[in-house]
């Protein structure tokens, strides 16, 4: 799945700045307090008999400097990434939800922590 659409509607939704505290599938070692949307390491399956319809997962990390901020980060993306029947982007969103609340890891570099959750998508290719 193409994860543009949903940092562009974070970005929209005043969750973080593309490229500055919103990134896809990478996070700089630098970046002390932002958001990363990564693609399940198994990929978006490929329904033949449904063109364009997607049912898919990605993971949503928050990397914060302390509890009280990756917290409230966290819920700021996933009120803005819980979604029914929407049009973001290329994509019309069927759902997009939180599959748990998030889990705390700690960072040995920095001692920061990252909070981490997986998303449920179910979504078809509008354009």
């Amino acid at each position: 799945m193409n994860l543009i659409s949903l940092a562009e509607h974070l970005q929209a939704n005043k969750v973080g700045t593309m490229g500055k505290t919103i990134y896809i599938n990478m996070l700089p070692i630098d970046v002390s307090l932002a958001v990363l949307l990564r693609n399940s390491l198994t990929g978006t399956e490929i329904d033949y008999e449904l063109r364009g319809y997607t049912k898919t997962q990605f993971q949503a990390i928050v990397r914060a400097p302390g509890y009280p901020q990756g917290e409230a980060l966290m819920e700021k993306l996933t009120n803005a990434l819980t979604i029914t029947d929407t049009a973001i982007g290329a994509y019309y969103f069927n759902y997009c939800r939180p599959r748990t609340e998030p889990v705390v890891f700690p960072l040995s570099n920095g001692n920061l922590l990252e909070f981490s959750t997986y998303f449920d998508v179910s979504c078809f290719k509008v354009t």
